[in-house]
């Protein structure tokens, strides 16, 4: 019986030390092209990575969700990239893919510090 489940405890440490560094380097291949596109966007027409524009800093948006988890920070981000944000300047971008809005904020919560 011990060695059943040592062979399965090592069976699932071997999947789990596949799965997290891929699950990490797509995280990353997301950001990186998630910041190709805030660039091709114009969004740093109005939002620094560091420095408050017109609107807060990438940095700062990122800070703002520090405390949620990663899949709730993403979807506040989408949905104030596509819906806009009343009361600011911050548009709404209806026409950007889900894909893209993904991809944008995976790029942003990778600022947080």
């Amino acid at each position: 019986m011990k060695t059943l489940t040592l062979n399965t405890f090592a069976a699932i440490a071997a999947t789990l030390a596949i799965a997290i560094p891929a699950a990490h380097a797509n995280e990353a291949k997301d950001a990186a092209a998630g910041k190709l596109l805030v660039k091709s966007d114009a969004c740093f027409t109005c939002h620094g990575v560091s420095a408050a524009k017109i609107g807060p800093s990438f940095e700062d948006i990122a800070k703002k969700y520090a405390g949620k988890s990663e899949d709730a920070a993403e979807k506040a981000i989408e949905g104030e990239i596509k819906g806009g944000v009343k009361g600011t300047m911050m548009m709404a971008h209806p026409s950007i893919s889900a894909n893209d809005l993904d991809e944008i904020a995976d790029w942003i919560l990778s600022l947080k510090k």
